[in-house]
């Protein structure tokens, strides 16, 4: 622990009476000691002499107290590779000087965790993951938005969400905004400007005891090195929120709604509701017995049972939607202009909608509105689009090959250098015909679900090479992607634990074997879920004779 630089004793010395003349070595003669002692005993020399030692005292003290150190204003230096479980200190201020002096580091008093709560405080804390916590969860428990919970520990664990594993501990801020290492060199005037707050904002925040009488200018302000500053209401430029922050908000809402039966909530209805998927129903008959559209459904419970209605089963809860229209959940980076024309609709007609509950005098620019991300807009009429799980890739655009991008199924998608033409014919992907569950229905149903048991062996429907291999997060379960080499893909979906037998990347040809069937993913049973997509879009197997 640095302390301050301890004050220097003062030390008078008192000068010794005078002697007169006399040599070193020389003994005064009696007429000499009675010459001083008459000298003495003059009033005008006394008051001499007393002068004398007055001014030689207020000289001694005037120069000791030149010498003493100004005292300075001690400042937080947390380092930016400090351990998580100490983020916050409590300070004792000293008084400042007039001075503006390099601040001295203290020794940090680490605040405890407090358990999790949304009760105002102006310190950083940390929490520790624990079993079932997500981002939005751990958001929500403590009133704040997820992209402030990704904020506040960028440093550390970037933006990679997968990071956040249990065990892990992490900052928690007392408010929504960023959480800022300052670096060497730094402007305070421009770290403001970067995050969109004015200099007052972080300085006068508490949490970051900063005193205006030793911070200096704004330019180049005396803030050590890896000071962590709370940066109240700032955002991050640019930055647009991962899909997979909206699932918890998904479920969790799910939860709040009245549960009840078309009966319980006829048409028109007036709000949104639950219901539970009763034995043998599919999304086309629970959409009927609402008077809805099987994609109004569909679109609706996305980010519970994913791009595909497989998964639907007895017992599963839905959300239901007061007409047809879309769900949609809300993603930072939005803008409600955008939104509003890829759903073919006013901005009007969102703002306008009771259930949304925005008030447009605190939503500030509609380019970047004041909308938490996993807050759930009703858009009545809204017309909603097939998911795209391909995009296009340049050859030489990401420095490898030139496959389509299929990265919005997963994590384990590639772009290999290795190429394979299809040859163009087209042969069943496993040995059954059947059809189990959904025949080809766009925009619901994008494929055909084959009939079959766990362990059948799936083959490539034509020669291409592999461009994803793995699980997928869009509720197909365990997922391969073949691209053809020809514009066209083919998907195959819900394949078994262990039941993918080739790697990405890797070249197959038409007929052998790619994996084994399963129900992995949102399914209800063993079955094969396969595509063909043809420069991203949808096309009906049917048509290739499958």
């Amino acid at each position: 622990m640095n302390s301050l630089p301890n004050e220097p004793q003062e030390s008078i010395e008192t000068p010794s009476e005078p002697t007169g003349k006399n040599e070193p070595g020389k003994v005064p003669s009696t007429s000499e000691k009675k010459q001083s002692i008459t000298w003495i005993k003059q009033p005008a020399a006394i008051i001499s002499l007393v002068m004398v030692l007055l001014a030689l005292f207020l000289l001694a003290d005037w120069l000791m107290s030149g010498s003493k150190p100004a005292r300075t204003e001690p400042t937080l230096t947390p380092s930016a590779t400090a351990p998580l479980t100490a983020p916050v200190v409590q300070v004792e201020p000293q008084d400042p000087s007039t001075s503006a002096p390099s601040p001295t580091p203290l020794e940090t008093r680490v605040v405890p965790t407090p358990t999790a709560t949304v009760v105002p405080r102006t310190e950083v804390i940390t929490y520790t993951l624990a079993e079932g916590d997500s981002i939005s969860s751990v958001a929500e428990k403590f009133g704040l938005w997820p992209e402030s919970i990704i904020w506040a520990n960028r440093y550390e664990l970037g933006d990679d969400l997968n990071l956040y594993t249990l065990g892990r501990q992490i900052y928690i801020l007392p408010v929504d905004g960023v959480y800022h290492v300052w670096t060497q060199g730094e402007s305070l005037r421009a770290v403001a400007e970067f995050y969109g707050v004015t200099t007052d904002v972080i300085i006068d925040y508490p949490a970051n005891h900063l005193d205006r009488a030793t911070l200096g200018g704004l330019t180049s302000p005396n803030i050590p090195a890896g000071t962590h500053l709370v940066v109240p209401g700032g955002t991050i430029p640019n930055y647009f929120a991962d899909s997979s922050l909206l699932s918890y908000p998904a479920v969790s809402l799910l939860r709040s709604l009245p549960l009840g039966t078309p009966e319980d909530f006829p048409a028109p209805r007036d709000r949104v509701v639950a219901y539970e998927v009763q034995p043998g129903e599919s999304i086309f008959g629970i959409a009927e017995k609402f008077g809805l559209k099987a994609e109004t459904v569909l679109w609706a419970n996305r980010y519970i049972i994913g791009d595909t209605p497989d998964g639907v089963y007895a017992g599963q809860k839905l959300i239901i939607l007061p007409s047809d229209g879309v769900f949609h959940a809300w993603s930072y980076g939005e803008g409600l202009n955008g939104v509003a024309r890829n759903y073919q609709v006013s901005v009007d007609t969102i703002l306008d909608e009771p259930s949304n509950h925005l008030e447009t005098a605190s939503l500030g620019d509609y380019s970047l509105p004041r909308i938490k991300t996993g807050t759930f807009l009703f858009i009545p009429g809204a017309v909603g689009s097939t998911p795209s799980w391909v995009t296009p890739v340049g050859p030489g655009e990401d420095g490898i090959g030139s496959h389509p991008n299929v990265s919005y199924l997963g994590a384990f998608a590639c772009n290999a250098t290795a190429n394979q033409m299809g040859t163009g014919f087209w042969q069943l992907p496993t040995g059954r015909t059947g059809i189990s569950g959904y025949e080809y229905n766009p925009p619901v149903h994008n494929g055909l679900d084959y009939d079959g048991e766990t362990g059948d062996a799936l083959y490539a429907t034509d020669s291409g090479v592999v461009i994803y291999a793995g699980w997928s997060d869009r509720g197909y379960g365990n997922t391969i992607v073949i691209d053809h080499g020809n514009g066209y893909l083919s998907l195959y979906g819900h394949l078994m634990d262990g039941g993918v037998a080739v790697g990405c990347g890797q070249v197959v040809y038409s007929g052998s074997v790619i994996g084994y069937m399963g129900s992995t993913g949102n399914s209800t049973g063993s079955h094969l879920h396969f595509e063909i997509r043809y420069n991203g879009s949808p096309v009906n197997p049917h048509g290739f004779g499958l």
